[in-house]
């Protein structure tokens, strides 16, 4: 049972200390109540803090939840020495589908419901810290090795991303034959192609 310790008797934090205080006590709670049962209420109760300071930085609980798990996620590190354009994307994908077998998944998957049925903002921020950024680091890393003659779009950076999270919301996990055959079938295929260059009819 969360602690019932009154926030106002607590040492004062600010900052970076609140936020990750907060975040922790978040993911502790999802982690026993699950999504639908999340209440700012038993966060702030476990944190030691006030509500007004978890409603003043996330408004609503999807957005708490998106900052849990970006919170909590593990981005790969992606080797120094030489590796290859596949190499990478197996690496990120496998790991994005290691995580999401763990809290992090539940956590992911209470976030989809809500987004569907509230129809909140767009789900792209639901790859935590993964999507873009990840993808245009392996890219980059491609073109310094000679793989790609230049860096994608950004249309074209997120399709592999994009397909792994339609997998994880149809089915609720991603096999690593899927990552494997999005990999070699669509990924480097799409990345590598010429602009301008005409796809195969």
């Amino acid at each position: 049972m969360a602690s019932q310790k009154d926030y106002r008797s607590a040492p004062r934090r600010r900052g970076e200390q609140l936020v990750t205080a907060i975040l922790d006590a978040a993911a502790m709670e999802l982690a026993e109540s699950g999504f639908s049962a999340l209440s700012f209420e038993a966060v702030a109760r476990r944190a030691g803090a006030s509500k007004v300071s978890i409603y003043r930085r996330w408004p609503n609980k999807i957005e708490l939840v998106r900052a849990v798990a970006a919170h909590k996620a593990v981005l790969p590190d992606l080797p120094e020495q030489a590796a290859t354009l596949r190499e990478d994307l197996l690496l990120v994908l496998r790991s994005m589908a290691e995580q999401i077998g763990e809290p992090i998944g539940e956590m992911l998957r209470g976030l989809v419901i809500a987004s569907l049925a509230e129809q909140a903002p767009s789900m792209a921020d639901m790859s935590w810290g993964m999507g873009p950024n990840m993808m245009q680091r392996v890219a980059e890393r491609a073109q310094a090795r000679g793989e790609l003659a230049a860096i994608p779009a950004e249309l074209v950076l997120r399709v592999p991303i994009e397909l792994f999270k339609q997998r994880f919301i149809s089915f609720g996990k991603v096999t690593d034959r899927f990552i494997v055959e999005l990999v070699d079938q669509i990924a480097i295929p799409l990345w590598t192609l010429q602009t301008g260059e005409p796809h195969a009819s």
